[in-house]
């Protein structure tokens, strides 16, 4: 009878351990990156800063992306390039500037900074890249997971990318484009993320 009660008594410790353990940063990464690797669209609000020397702008872009190169990019401030559109099929590109009710059509639409702001492209870059990293930190008081790596062709301006997920529902939080002096040059807030939202082909062509 002793003995039972000191196995039962063993056993309500170890599930105590259990239960109380916080998993550690290489189990949050493999959940993280078993998240990502889910995604096949996504819509989502991206709050963009640019930054160049002393300067800094601020824009506001209404962003959905389809696997595995599609991307929509509609301008939400400032009012003076409001409603402006950026659209990429995987081989076109459609440029529409709403102030001047014009739209230029691209047939060779080489890789532009937009892209590197989109989760899908990071994904892509993350996949290709030999030299990732990882580790966990808080980020506005949530627990979450950040993964950098590095960006193809070496632009010393353009030279990695930096991810912050959520660490319970594995959404992209925050994005840092960096230089090679490590130099924040583009930071992107990412709000109201749609994983895997249901997007018309229609909204990938422009007429």
């Amino acid at each position: 009878m002793r003995l039972l009660k000191g196995i039962l008594v063993l056993l309500v410790v170890v599930i105590s351990i259990t239960a109380c353990r916080k998993p550690s940063d290489e189990e949050k990464y493999y959940d993280a990156h078993k998240k990502m690797m889910e995604i096949k669209s996504y819509q989502t609000i991206a709050k963009i800063s640019s930054y160049t020397g002393d300067s800094k702008r601020e824009y506001e872009f209404n962003q959905m992306f389809q696997y595995p190169d599609k991307y929509r990019l509609e301008v939400i401030s400032p009012n003076s390039i409001k409603g402006n559109l950026t659209i990429f099929n995987g081989k076109a590109a459609w440029i529409q500037h709403a102030t001047i009710n014009q739209t230029w059509k691209m047939d060779n639409f080489e890789q532009s900074k937009e892209q590197l702001m989109f989760i899908g492209y990071f994904l892509k870059n993350f996949i290709n890249s030999e030299n990732s990293t990882y580790h966990s930190e808080s980020f506005k008081g949530r627990d979450s997971i950040v993964i950098t790596t590095e960006l193809p062709g070496g632009n010393p301006h353009f030279y990695s990318q930096r991810l912050w997920i959520d660490g319970k529902n594995f959404t992209p939080l925050r994005l840092n484009i960096v230089d090679n002096q490590d130099k924040v040059r583009f930071e992107v807030y990412y709000e109201d993320f749609k994983m895997n939202a249901e997007l018309s082909e229609d909204l990938f062509y422009l007429d």
